[in-house]
This record gives structure tokens, sequence and C-alpha cells, in this order.
């Protein structure tokens, strides 16, 4: 018996050393198939949670992004027409989160299971919106907006310190939360925020925030109920670019919109309109007006495009507490101290209804219902915009000590201002010409429509009148506010004329607050921001990864994106560009191995 052939340990060594790569290979496909691995990451969840911090308290909002297949593309540029907003549902707390701050020198520290509990049911409420497998991984972001700017920076940490550490320690709460999620919104941001929101639901941009072709954007399409995401198709000449969005709240207003390139920056950063280019591509549509400012329409919005500012204590109760400041500044400067007179403690109030009483820092304000008056009186603290003076047009207008660029475009108006000027819509019906105009022309009626029913409004008396409908006067005013819309409207009609220089017959604002069932604010336009932030992300790890690669022998693997069935996710099982691959090289190797024992054999 013939001994057998002997192996050199050269050739057992390139055999061991290939069954070794081709068990890797096996090893690598196994993993590629197994579902704990199906993708290079968890999938992101669909829904995100904003919460409004507001004056008067906390609203929680739940959007949902639902992704579709429909994408359209004209000159290279994909517009995404498949995806969309859509809010899932709402829940309010009415304690503002500002009533947590504490003021003194030495201060009490901070319940944080007291803080945190006022808010734990809209979180529970969320719970059941938001499917279970999400709450894991659906992102929270607590934005408390002029409320809480009026406190002392220290003291706003502290409070929201205790939230996030009171929301963490909760057993009920099941979303993930950082403590940087929880913050003061710039008064920037939530303008830019709620045009973000206009402009998505007008359809003039997509999820990605990108400009959509060429949309309807004239006065009657503002003014339709049947506003939309989806583009509509008109001539150029009417695409008047991104809408501007006008704000109001309690403690601050807003304002934002997109200027002429000219009126937006300084004499020295002036450009002419051929040299003007938006966030560094090619503009969809550029044009100069005939004074030669440029018109540039950008292809994506960005806040760095936009004039947006906030003014602190230009809301209507920070506002209409100042102006009562005024009045008793003046009357206390008028009667030289003498405190002793009865008479000296009741005050006119041409800016409340005929007989509706108030006291104010021991002084008793009588409504005289005089809107003309009140006019004059708001207009001491706003400065008054002359129309026919000379002003540089890199500065424009001034309110509040801010100057800002001529308003140019059209604008949606949200918040109180639809709320209150509806109001002046339905209860100004005394002036009898006045209300029927601005009932044919709303919601966009002329700044000179809005200031002629103001008379009609703030003339009529609080008893027998007003005060027996204070329940159910308007659909959205509740009887402690009913008294106040008189100075509201006056306020808002003279700030839009006088403070931010609309011109009186234009018909640039559409005042709404629902737009296909979505009511127009900050924080739809916040989830879209940080949407499209996410989407940007994810296609740049995604390019990232599309450079990886490694070669063997001849042959070389590069690493490619396969076809989607999610933005956020890469599926790898049943990918014939990487399974059959890593099978086929196992295979060779095998057979290399093979090759090797049979001529050793041989």
């Amino acid at each position: 018996m013939s001994a057998p052939p002997s192996i050199s340990k050269p050739a057992t060594f390139i055999r061991a050393l290939l069954m070794g790569v081709a068990s890797l290979f096996f090893e690598a496909n196994a993993v590629l198939e197994s579902p704990s691995h199906a993708t290079l990451e968890a999938p992101l969840s669909p829904y995100r949670i904003v919460i409004d911090g507001g004056s008067t308290g906390s609203r929680l909002h739940i959007f949902e992004f639902v992704r579709g297949d429909d994408v359209d593309s004209i000159e290279g540029t994909q517009f995404d027409l498949g995806t969309s907003c859509i809010r899932r549902g709402s829940s309010k707390a009415y304690t503002p989160m500002s009533a947590f701050g504490r003021v003194g020198l030495n201060p009490a520290p901070l319940n944080s299971t007291h803080v945190a509990s006022h808010l734990l049911p809209l979180f529970e409420y969320a719970a059941t919106v938001v499917p279970a497998q999400y709450h894991g991984s659906t992102p929270v972001k607590y934005q408390a907006t002029a409320g809480m700017r009026l406190l002392e920076l220290d003291e706003q940490d502290a409070v929201y310190d205790s939230l996030y550490e009171g929301l963490i320690e909760s057993d009920t709460f099941v979303f993930p939360l950082e403590r940087s999620d929880i913050a003061t919104l710039g008064g920037d941001l939530e303008g830019f925020y709620g045009a973000v929101a206009a402009n998505y639901l007008k359809g003039v941009i997509d999820t990605k925030l990108r400009m959509k072709p060429i949309l309807k954007q004239d006065s009657d399409s503002l003014a339709s109920d049947t506003i939309s995401a989806e583009p509509q198709q008109d001539d150029a000449s009417h695409n008047h670019g991104p809408l501007g969005a006008l704000d109001m709240g309690g403690s601050s207003t807003q304002i934002v919109f997109l200027p002429s390139s000219g009126g937006a920056k300084s004499a020295d950063e002036a450009q002419t309109c051929d040299s003007y280019l938006v966030n560094e591509t090619e503009s969809m549509d550029s044009s100069c007006d005939e004074s030669g400012q440029d018109n540039a329409i950008p292809s994506q919005l960005n806040g760095a495009d936009f004039f947006s500012t906030s003014y602190l204590s230009y809301g209507v109760d920070q506002f209409r507490e100042r102006l009562w400041d005024l009045w008793v500044s003046d009357a206390q400067e008028e009667a030289g101290g003498d405190t002793r007179s009865c008479v000296s403690k009741m005050l006119p109030n041409p800016c409340s209804f005929k007989g509706y009483e108030i006291e104010w820092k021991g002084f008793t304000f009588v409504g005289t219902g005089d809107a003309h008056e009140c006019s004059e009186q708001v207009r001491r603290l706003i400065p008054h915009y002359e129309e026919d003076a000379e002003f540089d047009v890199s500065l424009g207008e001034k309110v509040g000590g801010i100057e800002h660029p001529p308003v140019r475009g059209k604008f949606f108006a949200m918040s109180l201002y639809y709320f209150t000027l509806d109001s002046l819509r339905v209860l100004s019906h005394p002036a009898e010409d006045a209300h029927e105009a601005l009932n044919l022309s709303w919601p966009t009626p002329s700044i000179e429509e809005l200031h002629n029913a103001l008379e009609g409004l703030c003339s009529r008396s609080w008893q027998g009148d007003l005060e027996d409908i204070q329940h159910d006067a308007h659909t959205y005013t509740r009887a402690e506010v009913l008294p106040h819309r008189c100075i509201e409207s006056v306020y808002m009609v003279t700030l839009l004329r006088d403070g931010f220089g609309f011109d009186s017959s234009s018909r640039d604002i559409t005042f709404t607050f629902e737009v296909e069932g979505s009511e127009v604010e900050w924080s739809l336009g916040m989830a879209l921001v940080e949407f499209a932030q996410d989407e940007e992300s994810a296609v740049s790890r995604m390019n990232e990864n599309e450079d990886s690669s490694f070669c063997l022998d001849d042959a070389i693997w590069v690493h490619e994106k396969p076809s989607q069935r999610n933005e956020s996710e890469v599926d790898f099982r049943n990918n014939d560009e990487n399974s059959p691959f890593i099978v086929k090289m196992a295979e060779s190797i095998l057979v290399l191995w093979s090759k090797s024992v049979a001529l050793d054999l041989a």
C-alpha cells in the first residue's frame, strides 16, 4: 500500500486561507440576510411632535409625514409631490410655562414633578395617536415663545431643566427627549416658521422647502377655500414668489417676507439684478421691477433670504397694558401727584365699548367707544409712517426701534390677526356700508376697508348689547376677551398701515386660520424645516456610503445605493447587487481551493 501524497506547508496555508475567506463571505451574506440587520440604520419615525409654549398655555401638535412615489421633475429639478405633512392631532394645557418662573433674590427650588405634570396628559394623548412602534423614535420639540422671553435667561434655563427632569423621570413619558429639545424660540425663527407653514399649505413649496413650478398666487387663489399643497398652473407673471407671514400673539408680533435684494441690504452690499443669486443656485424666476430692484424668486426657502423679526411687547396683551400705563402716567402728571380727588381716578377709555369699566393700577377706565381717538392714542406707541417722506430703501420703516425694508409681495396673516379682525367683520354691523364692504372683501380686505369698519365695532355699548351676547358673540372670541376686541382691532389696523407701511388700498394680506383643514401656524413650519434638514442629512450619509469600495484580484465591488423603498431606509435583503456577488465570490474561492487540493493529489 502506497503512502498518501505529502502536502507541503505552503499549500496547506493557502488552502486554509482560501477556506477562511470563503467562510467570511458566507457569514457576511448571512448577516445581510438576517432580519436584525436588514437596514443600515433604524427607520425614522414618520411622526413629529412640536409643542408651542405660548403665553396662554402649551399646545402639543402631532404631525405625520406620509410618503408617496409621486415625484415631478422640471429642467432637472425634482419636486416631491408625493410626500405630505398631515396634522394628526392637537391638545392644549392652559398653564403657561412662564407661570413657573420665579421672582425675588432667593427663589425657592423648582419641583420638577410639579413643572412637568401639567404636560404629561398631552404626551399621554400623543402616545395614543402615534403607533407604539414609533414611540422610541418620534422626535419631540418644546419651543416657548414670547411669554418665556420675558423671563431672565437663567430663569428660563431653570424652568427648562426642571421640565426635562420631570418628563424623563415619569413612567408615562414614552418618547425620546434631550435637554436641547426644550428651548425658547427666537422671534425671527418663529416668523420664518410661520412663513414656511403658509407657503406649504398654499402649495408654493414641497416638504423639502423647494419652490414648486409656476403657481397661481393672485388674490383670488389666496382667498380660495380650496387651498392645498398641490401646484397650480398659471402664467408666470402671476408668480409673486414666496408668501410673507404676519403673526400676532399676546406678548409679541412677527413679520417675515422676502424683500427686494436692494431693500434687504445696506448700500455697500447692494447688488445689481444680474449678479443676484439665491443660495448660490440658479433662481427659478428672476426679474427686476421698474426701479431696478431685484425681484429674484429663490429655488428653496432659506431663512437667510428673508427679512424676519419679532417685536417683543407688541403682542395685543402687552401693547394694551403699555397703553394703559401711558394713560396712568398722563393722569399722574396732570394731577401733579395729587390723588385725593375721586374724579382723578376715573379716566376715559376710547379703546373700549361704551360704558365698559375696568380697573388698572388704582384707576378706573370707562369706555367711550371712539375708534378715531383710540387710533390716535395707539399711534403714540407706533412711530407714524409718512407715505410721502423720503427714506432710504435699504432701511424702510421702523417699528419698536427695528428698521425693516419696504413690505413686498403677498402675505398670510395668522393667529390673532385672524381671530380679532374676523370679529371686526362680524360685529361691526352698526356701520352698515362699511360692514357690508368688509364682508364682501373678506378674507382679503384692504386696510381702508378694515379701517372704515372700526367705528361700527367700537361704538357699540357694553350694557344692553355686547354684555348680553358675550358668550356667543363670535366663534373665535371668548367672553373674557370680547371687551378687548375694539383696541385689538384698532391696534392691528394702525400697525399694518402706519407701522409696517402697507398701502391702504392694497389687498396683499389674506387673513386666515385654516387651509385645507390645517391651521397656519409656526409649529407646522418647524416640523417641515426639521423634516427637510433630516432628509438632507440622510442623503448626505448615503452619498458618503457610496464612496466605499474594495478590490480582490481583478474584481471590484462598488457599494452602490440600491433603489429606495423608503428614503430613510436602505434595504439589502434580496439585493441582486450585493448578496449574489458575495455568494459567487465565496464559490470562486472554493473552486480555487478544490483545484489546489486536486493538484496536490495528482
